[in-house]
């Protein structure tokens, strides 16, 4: 009897797998950082734009407009990245992705440094911007686009993806299944390893997602040649 044969993916290459292990580093450090703004004197997530634009329209009967300036700069904060992102990819020969590391660590050390005495929608300011660049930066892997900064898409897809490949018997869904779960379970890692740190340091424990930023760096520099994802 002769053994079957295992069909080979062909999405599955060099090149996107390495794309895809470097996804998972970027949303271990997106995990990270997203504990700044949930252990400091905001106590809110900090990651999307959601609460953010609901707070403006909260505030807006009441006319208070000191709030509401504050939130529509952070507002601004958060486009600014993806329109750079967004604009430079056809106009300027730029790795975004090696810009996004930087930024990670630079605001990762910005929260360490910040006052304590400042608006509390000024403490997000951070954890936009770099969330943003992030984002924009790192779009997924093997074609799938994951965020890096948030899951709950990512935890749909996977959830959906596992459905299709072991209910609805379809095991080409198998690598989103793996794809997205890794994601999940790199983002939250890293808010593990933040609240975990943040624990024993304080706001100076930031400052090492250096360390994975670093991780990812040599992984980007070192990549297979071909068309990144």
């Amino acid at each position: 009897m002769k053994p079957e044969t295992v069909e080979k993916d062909d999405r599955i290459t060099p090149q996107s797998k390495r794309d895809a292990h470097i996804h998972y580093v970027i949303a271990f450090c997106g995990g990270f950082l997203t504990v700044f703004p949930l252990v400091n004197i905001v106590k809110t997530f900090g990651s999307s734009q959601t609460t953010n634009l609901i707070e403006i329209v909260r505030l807006l009967p009441g006319r208070e407009w000191t709030e509401i300036l504050l939130r529509l700069a952070g507002v601004l904060i958060f486009a600014l990245p993806i329109f750079f992102v967004t604009y430079s990819a056809r106009h300027f020969k730029l790795n975004s992705k090696y810009l996004a590391l930087f930024v990670d660590v630079a605001m990762g050390f910005t929260m360490w440094l910040m006052p304590d005495d400042l608006p509390k929608i000024v403490y997000l300011y951070p954890t936009f911007f770099c969330m943003s660049f992030q984002w924009s930066s790192f779009p997924g892997g093997y074609g799938f686009a994951a965020s890096t900064n948030f899951c709950t898409n990512n935890f749909k897809q996977a959830v959906s993806a596992l459905t299709e490949c072991f209910c609805n018997g379809k095991p080409e869904f198998k690598l989103k299944a793996q794809f997205y779960g890794a994601v999940l379970a790199g983002y939250y890692l890293g808010i593990f390893a933040g609240f975990t740190l943040f624990s024993k340091m304080g706001n100076i424990c930031f400052t090492l997602v250096t360390l994975p930023c670093l991780v990812a760096g040599v992984m980007l520099a070192t990549r297979p040649k071909g068309n990144f994802c």
